[in-house]
């Protein structure tokens, strides 16, 4: 092992650089992350991001449940809108107001709609 001494100014100088790259890294990964929820998603990927099948994200697309980007014959979802989509169906446990009450109870028995009879 090799023993390596520096004067405490040369010392206090390195960790400043070193200290400005780390804030730099940071800035430029900060930036990424902010990209990332509008990433594009094959039906697979969003699927299993909802635990659904295709073929439920497929009658989602019918019903304007969930909005999609069509590329090259292929739909797309952001990541921005399976994360919309999360939020809005989520259930809050800690109720404060009437209005928060009505959507859990819409949420929890599916809307309350009438469904039709397939014949």
């Amino acid at each position: 092992m090799k023993v390596i001494t520096m004067e405490s100014s040369a010392f206090t100088a390195l960790t400043e650089q070193i200290a400005e790259i780390a804030a730099h890294v940071r800035a430029v990964s900060g930036g990424r992350k902010e990209e990332s929820p509008d990433r594009l998603l094959t039906t697979r990927e969003a699927a299993h991001l909802l635990n659904v099948s295709c073929r439920t994200l497929q009658r989602m697309r019918s019903e304007q449940r969930i909005a999609y980007v069509v590329l090259r014959g292929k739909c797309r979802y952001r990541q921005s809108e399976i994360d919309r989509l999360l939020a809005d169906c989520t259930v809050v446990e800690d109720t404060a107001t009437p209005t928060e009450l009505k959507r859990n109870h819409t949420l929890r028995t599916g809307g309350g709609k009438p469904r039709g009879r397939r014949t």
